[in-house]
């Protein structure tokens, strides 16, 4: 088996090389890539944990005979017989108190996706901007965030737009992202395979409700799909037409559906908005009225350490953190991060919520699984001059454990002093920076 995984990465690696010389290169011949190796690849990569879909099929389930099951979805798609099922809806809570949609596809969609997603990526990789960090391998969060401070720390930077896409994963024209997968691929079997799963539909109570726009949460395909179509929509706009009609320095740094632009002229950055309004509408796209707004930001700017109207810091968010100007050791103004009140709260809320879950657990058992929700923490918000923020996070846990352990007696003597004292208290870690 080990043999059969290096043959499907020769063969990818050997796509990414043919996308890479040649980026108006058209593939026609991908389909067959998708063999018993590259799917059973697949479905180990799969999370093993996942939740089933709408045929109730566990991957514990699926993995029993997971050779006659990946021998029979292979003949499906050899044959053409492969069908896409309606992808399970679920809403998960969002920090504002609304509800997100997330769709749980099946365990034989997720490997067929993940698959196709694969070979997709390698078409694609080379092609995306610089600027473009989101689901993307080897990129992350922290190197879009070391991009926007290079950005937005030049003295040619005085201006950011914050912008938000309206319902993004809700809005892909399905028409449209056909079309932008047909600059790349030209292999009919496969496009069709990709139009099988946006056209699945998705089911609420019992209902299937297929629409003509929209691209599921949830589905390893989802993100790379939705980073395609940004990239037409947005990314080759930007650089290709908008950034060279600008006479002053701009820049764009973009996480999936979430992206800043950093702007020399206010001028020129109350003109995207308007201009990229426009294109958004033009691809059944729009932006966020509450979300979307210019700012004056940048180490030149006179508003670094005051207040603008309505009292709202010159801040902005991105990524979980809360973007903001300070002075260094040598008196100058230096962008940096913290981490967001919202996504602090949601951090907090989710401790919570496991401790009620688990109130008669083991202290040992709170400890350790505490210890790893902290260390997670950590590991993504600690950033420079994040370390107050993290001990005020360390604190906060505490107080909501020792809360959860009161409530477990009507008589109890766990005091904060006698709490502090425990040994596994103990197991918190302290904050680190990364």
């Amino acid at each position: 088996m080990h043999r059969n995984e290096n043959n499907v990465s020769t063969v990818l690696q050997r796509i990414g090389e043919l996308a890479e010389r040649d980026h108006s290169m058209k593939f026609t011949s991908l389909a067959h890539i998708l063999n018993k190796d590259m799917l059973k690849s697949s479905f180990k990569k799969l999370n093993q944990k996942g939740a089933p879909g709408i045929d109730g099929v566990k991957m514990k389930e699926y993995k029993e005979k997971l050779d006659e099951n990946i021998s029979e979805l292979y003949e499906e798609l050899k044959s053409g017989k492969y069908r896409a099922s309606s992808v399970r809806r679920v809403y998960i809570p969002k920090a504002n108190g609304k509800m997100r949609p997330l769709g749980v596809p099946t365990v034989k969609d997720r490997i067929v996706q993940r698959a196709v997603g694969e070979i997709i990526s390698r078409i694609y990789e080379p092609y995306f901007i610089e600027n473009s960090f989101g689901f993307r391998p080897g990129r992350s969060c922290h190197d879009a965030l070391k991009q926007l401070k290079l950005a937005s720390r030049s003295k040619r930077s005085n201006y950011i737009v914050e912008a938000d896409i309206k319902s993004y994963f809700d809005t892909v024209n399905h028409e449209w992202m056909m079309k932008f997968l047909e600059h790349r691929i030209a292999d009919k079997q496969m496009l069709r395979i990709v139009k099988k799963w946006l056209k699945a539909g998705h089911m609420e109570n019992g209902v299937v409700s297929r629409d003509d726009e929209g691209t599921p949460q949830g589905g390893p395909i989802s993100p790379l799909l939705a980073n395609i179509y940004l990239h037409y929509v947005l990314d080759l706009w930007f650089e290709k037409k908008f950034a060279k009609s600008c006479k002053g320095k701009t820049v764009l740094i973009r996480y999936a559906d979430d992206f800043v632009v950093c702007f020399e002229n206010k001028e020129e950055a109350e003109r995207f908005l308007k201009e990229l309004a426009v294109r958004f509408k033009s691809f059944n796209l729009e932006l966020s009225g509450e979300k979307t707004r210019l700012l004056e930001f940048g180490k030149q700017s006179k508003q670094n350490g005051t207040k603008g109207k309505g009292n709202d810091l010159k801040t902005f968010n991105f990524l979980g953190f809360t973007v903001y100007m300070r002075r260094n050791q040598r008196g100058a103004f230096t962008t940096a991060f913290k981490p967001s009140s919202k996504s602090r709260n949601k951090f907090l809320q989710a401790v919570k919520d496991w401790l009620r879950d688990n109130i008669n657990r083991n202290v040992w058992y709170q400890a350790y699984s505490l210890r790893r929700k902290l260390i997670g923490y950590y590991n993504y918000f600690g950033l420079r001059y994040c370390l107050q923020s993290l001990w005020h996070i360390k604190h906060h846990v505490a107080r909501l454990w020792v809360m959860a352990l009161r409530r477990r007696s009507q008589r109890h003597k766990m005091w904060w002093k006698v709490f502090l004292t425990k040994p596994w208290y103990r197991i918190l870690p302290k904050p680190i920076l990364r």
